[in-house]
């Protein structure tokens, strides 16, 4: 469930537990009298927020968005940003030590930060319940400071960076943490909820935190791709914010950190494999770091070329699939989905030849990069294979059973064995 225009004054369970959990560890109270829309008062000005009140809340229409009644007096500050920022900097982290060239500004700059009351509040909620969510947010704020830096962007817009990174994923407090949880596999309503967090996020800050439009639009952005392949909007190019283009780094290069064993390798070569599909100069910056961090490549498990030609026989096969049921489709959806699928499978196509991989010899003495690069294919293709179906369907209507049975051999081609056993 995300947040609408309409639909800003019905609090969203999801957001709601966590304020509820957090609200036990953290002060969380009314900042003014709270009244459903009919007049009726819920919640005094200065009353904690419990449990108890939690299922009127939920029942109700409210008279003003919830998070702009409540308070978090005791919430998350950019003191406390800039501490938490210094103590991962401290650790031993691979990502934390190539942050390390910018530490004294970044520090110096999120001291700055304006964090409006809102955003504290749900920060907050997020620091006590959801901590993992947090640190994700922490790190983010770092990393995308960092590459604002090195890029060479405008040092006024350095705060709108520092919030980027730090409130990208703000819109994942809407959803189900059942969908957030990447140990459980997604099905395609499971996948359109996740989906339009980025939305959500770009909605909360815009709507009831009134944050200026460059920010608010590299939120919603930063599940985008240069090549037309991401998600919310299908965003394509120049349509992209040079702020969203490097959020969309930063996200996938998090996401990736938080469980290789050699984040900047696998980061830099995940980044690099479909060309035009990123930013350049968010690329060169994890490119550089991967150069610089020396990671134990041979960590990141083993993979063959036999391993590559099964992904390669499952993409050609679902490649030819999708011409056909493109060629004989009876309906607008199903040609559509189709079209979109071979424009998928065609890109993972560009960017497996131009890997060059197949003229490696496996025999031969190769350097510990490529052999890490014949390793990583494998892994990457069959990764962004399974996800092509939710990529097809995610913002579509329900479809007709004939639909359905249309595509069924479709998806049924992307699920083909072809998974490559590599531990990263």
């Amino acid at each position: 469930m995300s947040v609408t225009d309409d639909g800003l004054t019905n609090a969203n369970p999801h957001a709601l537990e966590t304020i509820v959990q957090a609200s036990a560890k953290r002060s969380i109270v009314a900042s003014e009298d709270i009244f459903d829309e009919r007049g009726t008062k819920l919640l005094a000005r200065g009353q904690p927020v419990s449990a108890s009140l939690q299922q009127k809340l939920l029942e109700r229409k409210l008279k003003k968005p919830l998070e702009s009644n409540l308070e978090a007096t005791d919430g998350v500050n950019p003191t406390e940003l800039k501490t938490a920022l210094e103590t991962f900097m401290s650790t031993d982290n691979p990502l934390a030590r190539a942050l390390m060239p910018w530490q004294s500004e970044l520090a110096q700059e999120v001291t700055k930060l304006k964090i409006h009351s809102v955003v504290q509040l749900l920060l907050t909620a997020a620091q006590a319940a959801r901590p993992t969510a947090y640190f994700h947010a922490v790190r983010g704020m770092g990393l995308a400071g960092a590459m604002w830096i090195k890029g060479g962007g405008d040092r006024s817009q350095l705060q709108l960076a520092l919030l980027g990174g730090l409130l990208h994923d703000l819109g994942e407090m809407y959803v189900n943490p059942e969908y957030l949880d990447a140990k459980q596999p997604l099905d395609t309503a499971g996948y359109r909820n996740v989906a339009v967090h980025p939305r959500t996020g770009a909605m909360v800050l815009g709507k009831m935190a009134n944050y200026p439009e460059p920010l608010v639009r590299a939120i919603g952005e930063h599940h985008e791709r240069l090549d037309g392949t991401g998600y919310p909007g299908r965003l394509m190019g120049a349509a992209i914010s040079p702020l969203g283009r490097l959020l969309a780094v930063v996200e996938v290069t998090l996401g990736i950190a938080a469980t290789s064993k050699v984040p900047w390798a696998h980061a830099s070569f995940a980044l690099r494999m479909i060309p035009g599909e990123f930013d350049g100069a968010g690329v060169s910056f994890v490119t550089a770091a991967a150069r610089n961090a020396k990671e134990d490549l041979a960590s990141a498990g083993d993979a063959s070329h036999a391993d590559l030609s099964l992904v390669d026989g499952q993409l050609a096969a679902a490649l030819a699939v999708a011409v056909q049921i493109r060629d004989t489709a009876t309906t607008p959806a199903v040609k559509g989905m189709a079209e979109r699928a071979i424009r998928l499978l065609s890109r993972l196509r560009t960017g497996w030849n131009e890997m060059g991989l197949w003229a490696v010899d496996e025999g031969s003495d190769i350097s510990p990069e490529t052999a890490f690069e014949v390793r990583m294919a494998g892994r990457e293709l069959a990764y962004r294979l399974r996800f092509i179906r939710r990529e097809c369907l995610w913002p579509e209507k329900e479809l007709s059973e004939p639909e359905n049975q249309a595509l069924a051999p479709l998806w049924t081609s992307l699920e083909a064995p072809g998974r490559v056993p590599v531990q990263v």
